[in-house]
Order: structure tokens, then sequence, then C-alpha cells
């Protein structure tokens, strides 16, 4: 399992349940209906989401400039 600690946002869905998102990560998000279960989905999409890149040979984001990113977002709001 690739290990990797990006930085995840989560915020509560209007109808119920959480999404969660990696950022530095284009299109890499998960919802559920309790964080716990939010998280572990992420967690299965960030796995199948770096081995697809890994495969095509993409190289990855700094995790540096994926923290600033997350930190710009959270401003932003």
């Amino acid at each position: 399992m690739i290990s990797l600690n990006y930085p995840i946002v989560i915020y509560p869905c209007d109808e119920g349940g959480y999404v969660a998102e990696v950022p530095a990560l284009k299109g890499c998000l998960a919802q559920g209906e309790t964080l716990a279960e939010t998280l572990d989905e992420l967690e299965t999409v960030k796995q199948l989401w770096l081995k697809t890149a890994e495969k095509q040979g993409r190289t990855l984001p700094d995790i540096n400039w994926a923290m600033e990113k997350v930190k710009s977002l959270s401003y932003s709001t």
C-alpha cells in the first residue's frame, strides 16, 4: 500500500453525510454517511488514484505544495 500523507478537506453534505477530498489529487474524493465511513472510502479512492498514477508514470504532487494549497482553500472561505 502506498502511504503519502496528503492533506484532506472534509465538509458536511446538505442532505446528510460527508464529502472528503484530497485537493492535490484531482478528482480524488469520497462520500459517506459517517465521518469514519467517509474517511475509509477516501483512503480506498486515494490508493487507487496513486496506483493509477504510478502505472501511468505520472509525477505525484509535492506534499509541501499540497499543504499550501489546502491552507489557501481554508482562507478563501
